[in-house]
């Protein structure tokens, strides 16, 4: 839901001040807990690692955390499987995690949202962004792109723009989840195009991507994956990618900029959390084993083949990411008003 700009500059301040300070705790914390020490009893004998994914299965996070497993179990020498538990716009996936043992056999693969957009869109959540999590490593970078109907009569961002602002209120577009940067996006769009369209969100992209093909949506920021496979089917147009720079998985696809809407987009990613608390040992282990797993050939691929970049950080490297992503996403949704309670 959309509020009216309420925020007072002091409750601005407060934010502020409050992100330097996450920021700086994430960054202790992944320094404080890197070791090159060997995670002696890691992983348990029997007891198998679970990759929790927040949202439905056949997503692009689900392809993703899937891909990983299969290597990841025969790195550790254990066996890995992986639990869609999608709603709440991730938390209840979260929250899984949070509440599990800090043993190393509980991670999240999630998108930015769970912890760089969340605290400004919910006033409470039942977690700590901070201090609940403990980071493990940057998976990807991963841009949405703008897709539309096939039977929509636009075929770039500007015919879209004058189509919508011909019939105001008549457009809906969708998202995997309220308060994620494909709802972002679409608001961004609909802010600097000065149009009305309306947003209807879904518990994931698999829901969303049933939506923009039977016609439920006419429009939606989603994974370039799931978005080609409705092209393809003859289901949707791609127009643009939100972006400063093309993919290379669809170098022919503009980016936000060159179809005419600059700097209408935000961009986040994937990340792999475990819960607090994780011993230092094991977050090495951790990170040194999925860093290479992420690194073969066949699994950049993968995420090449979704649009994603592979990043394959350090815990004080996805710091610094989170740091950047949680300003920028913090201030759009302060400036647009987006709430969700």
């Amino acid at each position: 839901m959309l509020l009216q700009g309420d925020d007072s500059h002091k409750a601005e301040d407060i934010m502020i001040v409050s992100l330097r300070l996450i920021t700086s705790a994430f960054a202790a914390c992944a320094c404080l807990q890197l070791s090159n020490a060997s995670a002696q009893g890691f992983p348990i004998p029997g007891k198998p690692i679970r990759i929790v994914v927040p949202f439905p299965p056949g997503g692009t996070s689900d392809i993703h955390a899937r891909h990983v497993a299969s290597k990841l179990g025969p790195a550790l020498g254990a066996s890995v499987i992986v639990e869609n538990k999608p709603g709440a716009s991730t938390i209840i996936g979260a929250m899984a995690v949070v509440k599990a043992e800090p043993d190393g056999h509980t991670l999240l693969y999630t998108l930015s949202l769970t912890v760089a957009s969340n605290p400004h869109l919910f006033s409470k959540l039942p977690y700590d962004p901070i201090r609940d999590f403990t980071p493990i490593t940057y998976a990807c970078n991963g841009p949405t792109v703008l897709a539309v109907s096939a039977g929509l009569p636009v075929n770039n961002v500007r015919e879209l723009i004058e189509h919508a602002r011909k019939n105001p209120g008549r457009l809906n577009f969708g998202s995997w989840s309220p308060g994620g940067t494909g709802q972002l996006n679409g608001e961004l769009l609909k802010e600097f195009a000065g149009i009305d369209i309306v947003h209807v969100p879904y518990k994931g992209s698999a829901d969303l991507v049933q939506a923009l093909a039977s016609g439920q949506v006419q429009m939606a920021f989603d994974g370039l994956f799931t978005a080609r496979t409705l092209e393809r089917a003859g289901k949707v147009k791609i127009v643009a990618i939100a972006d400063d720079k093309r993919a290379v998985a669809a170098p022919e696809v503009p980016t936000m900029a060159e179809a005419g809407a600059p700097g209408a987009y935000v961009t986040g990613g994937y990340h792999f959390f475990g819960p607090a608390n994780l011993p230092r040992a094991i977050i090495a282990r951790l990170n040194a084993e999925l860093v290479r797993v992420l690194r073969m050939q066949d699994i950049n691929e993968t995420y090449t083949s979704t649009g994603m970049e592979i990043v394959a950080s350090t815990p004080e490297e996805q710091a610094v990411i989170l740091r950047t992503q949680s300003e920028r996403q913090g201030s759009i949704i302060r400036k647009l008003g987006i709430r969700l309670d």
